[in-house]
C-alpha cells in the first residue's frame, strides 16, 4: 500500500487524523513520485490530490538536511496560496518542516524574514516565482530547490502566464539544476499538452489519471413562468423566464444545506445578486467574484462556511479548490459553455473525499437547454475538449528577455536556448527571437551589446509594470463613503463610458450611487433600485464547435435519449423543434439555413462562437465591398445576424459564402483582420506588454491609429494578429465547414425569418444586451447631430464663430490667427472661454480649463468626426474621447457609441431630475 511507503511519523500523523488508506490518485501517484519521477496527475476536484503530491514530497524532505527553499507550490490564485498554507503548515508543524507563502500580499516584514531564513516549503504564484529571481539573496536560496509542484495547472497552461511559467521553470533549471516536477490537473481533454507544458522539452512525465471520477448527478431544468412571477417580473425588472428561473434557484437553494451558484459573467453575478437582495431584503444569497475587494471576498467566503448564507452566486473565483466548507449542492445558471468548466464547477459540491456530486443546470430557453443537456452528457461521459497551448506567444518572449537581464548582463545564445527549452517556445526560430531583442532595443528596454544584452533605467520599470501577463485593463476602486471600504473595482472603460455623478451601477449585489469620481476611484452611496449593470474585461465564454455540433445533431434528429433533463425542460424544447419544424427547415450539424427579413439576413450555423465569429469577418468585409455600405454583426455559437443597408437578394448572400475558398481561407482572414478595429484593440494590450506603451498609460492621449501604422510588419503588430487568429477566430474548423459546404456534405437552404431566427434576436446568452440600433435610427441620429449649430472657438486669440455640424470643414483653423487649438462649444458654454484669462481660477474652474483643452486636441486630431461625437447630449470630451479612440471603421459604428453614450446621459439625468 502507498502509505507504507511513507515515513512513519507521516504515516502515524495520518492516523491521528483519523486517514488509513490512500484514495486511488494517491496510490498511483505516491509511488511514481518517491520514485523520483516527473508526474502529471490528473482527477477530479476533492479527491486527494494535493496530499497525492506532497506526501511523498514530506517524505523526501525529511530525508535532505539543510537549509533554503527545497519545495516550491505554485498556485494560480492567491486565495489558494492561503488555502494551502494553512493545510501544509498542519503536516508541516507535524513532520519539523517549515512551510510558508508569498505572493502579492504578503508583508514587507514578513518577505525580509523570509529571505533571512528561507522556509523548506514555499507557497506562491507564477508571478511571484518572477520577482523572486531578481534578489540575490532569494536566489541563492532558489539554488537549492529539488521539487516544484504545480496546481490546477490546466488553468494555466493554455495561456500565457502558463508560457511565463514554463520559461520561469526553465530558467530556475539555470540556477539549481534540474528538479522533480509535479502537475495537479482537473479533469482535462489532452494530458499530454498539459504534460509537455509541465516537462518543457526533454524530459519524461509519468501520467496518472483517475478515471474513477466522483458519483455526478447533473440535472437540466428550465421552469415554465407562473402568474406570480410574470407579477414579480415588474418589481424586479426581469422577463418573466428570468424570474421563473431565480425561484426554481431558491427552491433548490432552501432544499439543501449549502449552495454554490455559478454564473458565466461578474454582470450576471451582480444582476442575480441585486434581484435576490430586493426581493428578500434579509435574504441569505451572497455574491463572489475576482472584481470585488479582497476583503468582501474573504467576508463572502467566510459567511458562507459559517452557513451564514446559503448560497453565493459566483464566476469562475470559486471554480478551484478554494475551502469554501460543506458544499452539497451548485446550480449553474445557463450552460456553462464547456464540459470542462461544468466537471470543475459541480466538483464543488461534495468537495470531500468520496463526495457525491449533486447539481442542475437551470435554463432561462430552448437554446440553453439543448446546449446545457449536451455538456451534461458530455460531461458524464468523460468527452471533455481538448486544451490547446499557443506556440510562441511574443509577448511572453518580450516579457521574459526583460526579466532574465534583472540579475546581470545575458548572453544572447543563452537566452535563446532558455526559452527554446520550454513547451510553448519549442518551435521558436532564431531570427523571431532575434527580431524580439531588436524590437526591445528600440524603445529601449534593454541594450544589445555584442553577443549580450543587458538591462536599462526604462526596462527595470517595465519589469515591475508587467510581472503578470494577464489581460488587465486600468481598474477603478469603488469606496462606500459612509464607511470608507473598497466594495470592489470597476474597469476603465466602463467608468468612461458611464460613471458620471448621481449615476447607479451594480456591485456587491446591491446598487450604489456615484457621488465623486475621483483620480483612481469612485466614492458611491448605496441605493435601494436597480441600477447599471458594469462591463469588465475577459468575460466571454466561447462554446466549442464539437458543442455547437452535437447540439444541431440533435436538433436534426430530435433523439432525446441519452440525455438528462426534467419535464418541463424536454417539454420546452421539443415545443420549440415542433414549431421550427411548421415553419421552414431546421438548421443543424448538416443543414445551414439563411434567413432572409427586412434588411436582415440570419445564418444559422452550428458552429460554434470562434468558427461563427470567424465567417461573420469575412462576410460583413465582403458583402461591405460588394455594397458599399457597411454591414452590421452579431453572431452566437448558433447564428450569424446581419444587419442591412437596404434588402438583398439571398443570391447575394449564398454566392459570397461560397465565393470563400477553404484554400485561401488563411490569406483572407489576414487581410481583413489587418484592417479591422477587433485587431487594433489587440494591439493595445500587446503594445502594453511590450513596453511600447506604458502600463498605465491615457488611451486618450495617444493616436493609437498612428503607433499601429508606425509598428506594421513588426513583432508587435504580428503578435497581434497571432493573438486574434489564436484566441478568436477557429481557422480549422472555419475551414473544414467551408470544404463541407463546397464538397455538400453540408447544405445550404434559403428561407423566411422562423422560430429559431426570431429566438436569436430576442434572447441573449446572458441577462441582457442592448439591442443594436437599426439603420433608419443611425441616419435619424445623424440628420440630428449635423443639424446642431456648434460655437467654433479659438484657444489662443478667443475668436468664436458659428456653424453648423455638417458645415464642418476637415480641419478646423481660426479665420483671425491661424490658431489650431480650436474647441467646439454648444450655445450654453459658449462664454466658458473667459475663463482662460482668469488670473486666479477656482478648482471647478481649472476643471473647466482643462475640458476646453481636451475638446480642442480632440478636434484637431478627429475634425468633424470629433465636432459631431461632441453635439451629442450629455457628451463631453472625457466620453467623446472615450468614443472616438475606438477605431471605427466606419460612420455607422460611431454613430451606435454616440447614440449609447446619449442613452445613458438620458437615464442619469431622468433620475437626478
Amino acid at each position: 500500500m502507498a502509505f507504507e511507503l511513507l515515513n512513519p511519523t507521516i504515516r502515524s500523523f495520518l492516523a491521528d487524523q483519523d486517514i488509513h488508506e490512500p484514495t486511488g490518485p494517491q496510490a498511483e501517484a505516491i509511488p511514481h513520485i518517491l520514485e523520483g519521477e516527473n508526474l502529471l496527475l490528473v482527477a477530479p476536484t476533492g479527491i486527494g490530490k494535493t496530499e497525492a503530491a506532497m506526501l511523498p514530497v514530506f517524505h523526501l524532505l525529511m530525508q535532505t538536511p539543510g537549509k533554503g527553499i527545497k519545495c516550491i507550490y505554485i498556485t494560480p490564485l492567491r486565495a489558494l496560496n492561503r488555502d494551502m498554507l494553512r493545510r501544509l503548515e498542519e503536516y508541516g508543524g507535524a513532520l519539523g518542516i517549515k512551510v510558508a507563502v508569498r505572493h502579492g500580499d504578503t508583508s514587507q516584514g514578513e518577505r525580509t524574514r523570509q529571505s533571512r531564513s528561507p522556509p523548506d516549503v514555499l507557497i506562491t504564484t507564477p508571478e511571484t516565482l518572477q520577482i523572486m529571481f531578481t534578489g540575490k539573496r532569494l536566489r541563492e536560496h532558489l539554488s537549492r530547490v529539488q521539487f516544484v509542484v504545480v496546481d490546477e495547472i490546466h488553468e494555466l497552461a493554455d495561456d500565457e502566464r502558463g508560457a511565463q511559467l514554463s520559461v520561469g521553470l526553465e530558467r530556475l533549471v539555470g540556477l539549481a539544476g534540474e528538479f522533480q516536477r509535479i502537475g495537479l490537473s482537473a479533469t482535462v481533454g489532452t494530458m499530454d499538452e498539459i504534460a509537455a507544458s509541465l516537462g518543457g522539452v526533454g524530459r519524461d512525465v509519468t501520467m496518472v489519471r483517475h478515471d474513477v471520477s466522483k458519483d455526478m448527478d447533473i440535472t437540466i431544468q428550465s421552469p415554465r413562468a407562473t402568474d406570480d412571477d410574470r407579477a414579480l417580473s415588474g418589481e424586479l425588472q426581469g422577463d418573466p423566464e428570468l424570474i421563473a428561473c431565480m425561484r426554481r434557484a431558491k427552491e433548490l437553494i432552501d432544499a439543501h444545506r449549502s449552495t454554490l451558484f455559478f454564473v458565466n459573467t461578474r454582470d450576471t453575478a451582480e444582476a442575480l445578486a441585486l434581484r435576490y437582495h430586493l426581493w428578500d431584503q434579509g435574504g441569505d444569497v451572497g455574491v463572489h467574484h475576482g472584481s470585488l475587494s479582497k476583503d468582501v471576498r474573504m467576508e463572502m467566503e467566510d459567511r458562507f462556511k459559517a452557513e451564514d448564507l446559503k448560497a453565493l452566486i459566483c464566476t469562475s473565483s470559486l471554480e478551484l479548490g478554494i475551502d469554501i466548507g460543506a458544499t452539497d449542492f451548485a446550480i449553474q445558471y445557463n450552460s456553462p459553455r464547456r464540459v470542462a468548466r461544468l466537471i470543475q464547477r459541480m466538483g464543488r459540491a461534495g468537495h470531500h473525499v468520496g463526495g457525491r456530486t449533486e447539481g442542475a443546470i437551470i435554463a432561462s430557453n430552448a437554446d440553453e437547454i439543448a446546449e446545457g443537456m449536451v455538456i451534461a452528457r458530455r460531461a458524464l461521459a468523460g468527452e471533455v475538449e481538448p486544451l490547446r497551448v499557443r506556440p510562441a506567444p511574443l509577448t511572453v518572449l518580450a516579457n521574459q528577455l526583460v526579466a532574465m537581464a534583472r540579475s546581470g548582463p545575458v548572453l544572447l545564445d543563452d537566452a535563446y536556448a532558455t526559452v527554446h527549452r520550454s513547451h510553448p517556445f519549442r518551435e521558436l526560430e532564431r531570427p523571431d527571437f532575434d527580431a524580439v531583442v531588436s524590437t526591445l532595443e528600440s524603445i529601449h528596454l534593454l541594450f544589445v551589446d555584442g553577443d549580450r544584452y543587458r538591462r536599462s533605467r526604462r526596462g527595470m520599470q517595465y519589469f515591475f509594470d508587467n510581472i503578470s501577463m494577464i489581460p488587465d485593463e486600468r481598474t477603478f476602486m469603488v469606496r462606500d463613503l459612509s464607511t470608507r471600504k473598497v466594495v470592489g473595482t470597476l474597469d476603465e472603460s466602463f467608468v468612461a463610458s458611464f460613471a458620471e455623478p448621481y449615476a447607479t451601477f451594480i456591485t456587491r449585489g446591491r446598487t450604489w450611487r456615484i457621488l465623486e469620481v475621483k483620480e483612481d476611484e469612485l466614492l458611491v452611496e448605496q441605493v435601494n433600485e436597480i441600477g447599471s449593470i458594469p462591463s469588465w474585461v475577459g468575460e466571454d465564454i466561447p462554446v466549442p464547435c464539437s458543442v455547437a455540433q452535437e447540439v444541431g445533431r440533435l436538433r436534426r434528429t430530435g433523439d432525446m435519449t441519452g440525455y438528462t433533463a426534467d419535464a418541463d425542460s424536454m417539454s420546452k424544447l421539443e415545443d420549440y423543434l415542433q414549431e421550427q419544424r411548421s415553419e421552414g427547415p431546421m438548421p443543424s450539424d448538416r443543414l445551414i439555413t439563411i434567413e432572409i427579413g427586412k434588411r436582415l439576413v440570419i445564418i444559422h450555423s452550428c458552429s460554434g462562437s470562434r468558427v461563427n465569429m470567424t465567417l461573420s469577418k469575412l462576410l460583413s468585409v465582403l458583402l461591405t465591398a460588394r455594397l458599399g455600405e457597411s454591414v452590421g454583426v452579431t453572431t452566437d455559437p448558433y447564428r450569424i445576424i446581419l444587419e442591412l443597408p437596404r434588402d438583398l437578394g439571398a443570391g447575394i448572400i449564398v454566392d459570397t459564402l461560397r465565393s470563400i475558398d477553404p484554400g485561401s481561407l488563411g490569406a483572407l482572414i489576414h487581410l481583413v483582420m489587418r484592417n479591422s478595429s477587433h485587431l487594433r484593440w489587440r494591439f493595445v494590450y500587446v503594445a502594453k506588454k511590450f513596453g511600447v506603451i506604458d502600463r498605465d498609460a491615457d488611451y486618450r492621449a495617444i493616436n493609437m491609429r498612428k503607433l499601429f501604422d508606425i509598428y506594421e510588419g513588426t513583432p508587435v503588430c504580428d503578435e497581434a494578429l497571432a493573438k486574434v487568429m489564436w484566441e478568436d477566430l477557429a481557422m480549422e474548423d472555419t475551414a473544414h465547414l467551408l470544404r463541407d459546404v463546397r464538397d455538400g456534405r453540408v447544405s445550404l437552404e434559403v428561407t423566411r425569418v422562423t422560430t429559431i431566427g426570431r429566438a436569436g434576436l430576442s434572447h441573449s446568452k446572458e441577462l441582457i444586451q442592448p439591442q443594436r440600433a437599426n439603420r433608419s435610427i443611425l441616419m435619424a441620429l445623424k440628420h440630428r447631430l449635423e443639424g446642431e449649430v456648434s460655437h467654433l472657438t479659438c484657444l489662443s486669440c478667443r475668436n468664436q464663430w458659428r456653424m453648423r455640424v455638417a458645415d464642418a470643414p476637415p480641419k478646423a483653423v481660426c479665420p483671425r490667427c491661424g490658431g489650431r487649438m480650436v474647441a467646439t462649444l454648444p450655445t450654453y458654454d459658449r462664454d466658458k472661454v473667459s475663463l482662460l484669462d482668469r488670473r486666479k481660477p477656482t478648482a471647478e474652474e481649472l476643471k473647466d480649463i482643462g475640458r476646453l483643452s481636451r475638446n480642442a486636441n480632440l478636434v484637431r486630431e478627429y475634425g468633424p468626426r470629433a465636432i459631431m461625437t461632441l453635439a451629442g447630449r450629455g457628451i463631453g470630451p472625457d466620453t467623446a474621447a472615450r468614443i472616438l479612440s475606438g477605431y471605427h471603421d466606419d460612420e455607422e459604428d460611431l454613430l451606435r457609441d454616440i447614440l449609447a453614450a446619449e442613452i445613458q446621459y438620458a437615464k442619469t439625468k431622468r433620475f437626478w431630475d
